[in-house]
């Protein structure tokens, strides 16, 4: 009889535990949703960390190929005052 009681407590917390691990899992979503600080789609987010690493990297090797690129790809106009802005900065590099 001692047995039953054990058994429903270990089995409670179970259950409770990955409840809890559910819920929270969900509030952190609504939190990052609700949140207005950074882009909601981590896609995007993913994208816009890729482009600044390749546009690091083409500074740091000094490939204008690769940083023309990466400016393009960024969505920045030649002729633009960031395109100009981004070039003497990588000049200057």
């Amino acid at each position: 009889m001692t047995e039953e009681p054990e058994n429903r407590t270990e089995q409670a917390k179970e259950e409770s535990s990955s409840v809890d691990r559910e819920v929270l899992d969900v509030i952190r979503e609504e939190k990052r949703k609700g949140s207005r600080l950074g882009p909601k789609d981590t896609a995007e987010e993913r994208k816009k960390r890729k482009l600044a690493s390749d546009g690091l990297r083409a500074i740091k090797a000094k490939d204008a190929r690769t940083f023309t690129e990466v400016l393009r790809q960024a969505g920045i106009r030649e002729n633009s005052p960031e395109w100009k802005n981004a070039w003497k900065a990588f000049c200057s590099a």
